[in-house]
């Protein structure tokens, strides 16, 4: 009998003495939580951006919080027998099994009344696009998507609700200042003046080449600014009022959403049920958004609607470009503070 009791004080030391779970699990939670969240918060945009499509209105659910709870159970069994016979050695077995179980919660913010107004509907603000242009951004890329006019120069639009024809300048506005960013030939800065006024300066260098020039020439004359590199005021409008002025009239993001929209390829049996523009030419779509029966093996995202399902191509690098710049911008509209909305807590175990 003496010899079943050291076995049964190491098992009850060793279930008693478990390193802690949190250190543990860390590393795990931490990479296994971000990519999923990444994940499901590129296939909620792309379900809008098809939703849309189809004169759905966008309905996000944010998730607010994530916690992880682990819980620890352990049991103990020891078996023992005991042989009267002169000689016989007593035989004893001691086992045990520990039990991890993990509990997530995850709370969801529904993004409803004030908050969709302020983060779908208001315009976004002309001086985060010039910063991220600052941050080497394509203005290219950022002011097809997200602008509607620079300075009374109208950017197209093919949604039905904002459906405008693009003035022929635009384009080349947005490929001047792009090949001026590549080439460096112009330095803008934006500086924050006061509360809700912001205000640029540009720069151009000492020794611009030939097309530099032309670029900066043409700048100057179709947006009418000063040549001088005076402080520009950055202004919410579809046209200047003065001299120093940069009149940016911006998207909001339901616009951003919309205009995202019409890019999506529509299967022939949905082609009456989809809004298309009154007339045929409004530029070209600014993204590739697929559809098929069939989910096809590689996708920077997809997701089903509708019985069909829609996605991006892996190899398509100008649609994952806009839709990269939808997140983020996403991301820069997003309202901080309480919402109105109710805060809907799942146990997900």
């Amino acid at each position: 009998m003496r010899h079943a009791v050291p076995p049964l004080l190491f098992a009850a030391l060793l279930l008693a003495g478990c390193t802690s779970i949190g250190p543990q699990r860390l590393g795990v939670d931490r990479s296994d939580y971000g990519d999923h969240l990444r994940e499901t918060n590129k296939q909620q945009l792309l379900q809008n951006i098809v939703a849309m499509r189809f004169g759905d209105a966008p309905s996000f659910l944010d998730v607010s919080s994530v916690i992880a709870q682990y819980t620890r159970e352990g049991s103990l069994h020891a078996d023992a027998r005991i042989d009267p016979s002169p000689g016989a050695d007593d035989k004893a077995t001691v086992g045990g099994t520990v039990l991890l179980r993990e509990s997530p919660t995850v709370t969801y913010t529904p993004l409803i009344g004030d908050r969709f107004a302020r983060s779908m509907l208001a315009p976004i603000s002309p001086a985060a696009l010039l910063g991220m242009i600052d941050s080497g951004w394509s203005p290219d890329l950022l002011f097809r998507l997200a602008a509607r006019s620079i300075n009374g120069i109208d950017n197209g639009s093919r949604d039905p609700l904002f459906a405008q024809r693009a003035n022929p300048a635009f384009a080349e506005v947005v490929a001047a200042l792009g090949r001026l960013q590549q080439s460096r030939a112009l330095t803008m800065r934006v500086t924050h003046e006061e509360a809700g006024r912001f205000g640029a300066t540009a720069t151009p260098l000492s020794d611009p080449t030939d097309q530099d020039r032309a670029d900066l020439a043409y700048l100057r004359r179709v947006l009418r600014l000063p040549g001088d590199g005076r402080m520009l005021r950055i202004v919410f409008a579809n046209g200047a009022s003065a001299p120093d002025e940069l009149a940016i009239g911006t998207r909001s993001m339901f616009e951003i959403l919309s205009e995202l929209a019409q890019g999506v390829e529509l299967p022939d049996e949905s082609r009456s049920a989809a809004p298309t523009p009154s007339t045929a030419d409004y530029g070209a779509p600014l993204i590739r958004i697929h559809s098929g029966k069939a989910r096809p093996a590689a996708t920077h995202v997809a997701v089903r609607f509708h019985g069909q399902w829609y996605w991006i191509d892996q190899g398509d690098l100008a649609s994952k470009q806009m839709f990269l710049i939808a997140q983020v911008l996403m991301s820069l509209t997003d309202t901080s503070g309480s919402s109105a909305g109710p805060v809907v807590t799942i146990p997900a175990s």
